[in-house]
């Protein structure tokens, strides 16, 4: 596990250490309210609120966290004597660096309990009764502790959030953010205990949108949906092909059957890629990505030449396989097996994405449909070379992530 607060210049960036921040969260509901058993490396707690930089390029201390300067490089170390004070403190930027959300309204927390663990001393935290263990009041800090950087601290807060009534569906938000200095990934576990069951939500990133937690299935659909559409907007690759598909159909019929035939293949592969039953060797993602970035040369050449319909139908089904691996491979980021509503929000995911495909193919074919009727001489060029674009753009692809399956067999 990795953590950042060390100096800021070039030099002291090298001894950042690799990994990732986390954040795990056990919710329970009890009579007095909803409560919140959190654990978070140090710099997630307290990155966001360094100080000026300083004439040596380092950051002034945050909270909680001393500046020391050794062989004229800046770490950062945690402030143990204040932690044994005021180690609420300490729990207080837990809770107002998260915004807890019931019935539309925000819910107030307050900080019970909060001890700090360093590198060798972190108690286990994967049940309830483990995290209630690791929160009960004690120490802020162990006694003779080792002395670490403040990236292998751990802080472990129990928060309760006071309601009266049940309480099922809630969102949560955080506005920490430990990107200061070019820090790591956060990675996110929650933990929902609704009585006998549990529910399991992973997720990855700074939580800047709310995250619901015990959504009802129709929550869950409009939320997959949308993710859908968001990641085909954001992937270029996937952008590119239907792009290419778009470019190269002759009529609307045409386009139409193209987009079928990538649907048919893409619901697939992401369904059987998002259940695991795909290999799980290091080279096969970057293998996948290697073929996506081909299937968009291949659609590209397609442009710059008349092609029969049946053959492209089948040819992009044969594309679509491959690019629903793509697809998998983000949902089950968004989306774990223990989580709730799989079917639906599988579904859900998949639908979100054929709309952001169509819509986006569409948009073009209404471009093409304007320069034919106002520009026709203009069209056929552009066509061309967007495709060329295309292939330029594939082939740095295809050499870059073919790097990558070199580096994984080797």
């Amino acid at each position: 596990m990795a953590l950042l607060l060390v100096g800021a210049g070039a030099t002291a960036r090298a001894h950042i250490p690799s990994g990732y921040d986390l954040r795990a969260v056990h919710f329970v509901r009890m009579p007095d309210g909803l409560h919140g058993y959190y654990r978070l490396t140090l710099p997630l707690v307290v990155a966001n609120r360094l100080g000026a930089k300083r004439p040596d390029g380092n950051y002034e201390p945050a909270p909680f966290t001393v500046l020391r300067i050794e062989s004229r490089h800046g770490f950062y170390y945690p402030d143990v004597p204040r932690i044994r004070v005021e180690p609420l403190a300490l729990g207080q930027l837990i809770a107002e660096g998260h915004r807890l959300e019931v019935d539309a309204r925000v819910r107030e927390a307050q900080v019970l309990s909060v001890r700090a663990y360093p590198k060798g001393s972190v108690p286990p935290f994967n049940t309830l009764e483990q995290a209630q263990a690791a929160t009960a009041a004690g120490p802020g800090y162990p006694t003779d502790p080792p002395e670490v950087d403040a990236a292998y601290v751990m802080v472990d807060a129990h928060l309760l959030y006071p309601m009266a009534g049940s309480t099922t569906v809630f969102r949560l938000s955080s506005t920490l953010d430990n990107r200061v200095l070019g820090q790591p990934e956060v990675q996110n576990l929650f933990v929902d205990h609704l009585g006998p069951r549990s529910v399991v939500y992973r997720a990855s990133g700074l939580l800047r949108e709310p995250l619901t937690l015990n959504p009802s299935a129709w929550d869950a659909a409009v939320t997959f949906t949308l993710a859908g559409i968001e990641h085909i907007a954001g992937g270029t690759d996937h952008l590119l092909f239907v792009l290419c598909l778009a470019l190269g159909a002759p009529t609307l019929v045409a386009l139409a059957w193209r987009v079928t035939g990538f649907t048919l293949g893409h619901c697939v592969t992401l369904v059987t890629g998002f259940f695991g039953y795909v290999p799980h060797a290091a080279w096969f993602v970057p293998a996948v990505e290697t073929a996506v970035a081909g299937s968009i040369a291949l659609a590209a050449a397609a442009v710059l030449r008349t092609t029969s319909r049946a053959p492209l139908v089948a040819l992009t089904a044969g594309v679509g396989l491959v690019h629903g691996l793509g697809f998998s491979f983000a949902l089950r980021e968004m989306l774990q097996l223990d989580g709730p509503h799989v079917v639906v929000s599988l579904a859900a995911f998949n639908l979100g994405v054929e709309l952001g495909q169509i819509g986006f193919a569409a948009a073009v074919w209404v471009m093409l449909t304007w320069m034919a009727n106002h520009a026709a001489r203009w069209r056929d060029p552009v066509r061309v070379s967007i495709a060329y674009c295309c292939i330029a753009i594939a082939a740095l692809w295809i050499i870059d992530r073919g790097k990558s399956i070199l580096i994984a067999t080797t």
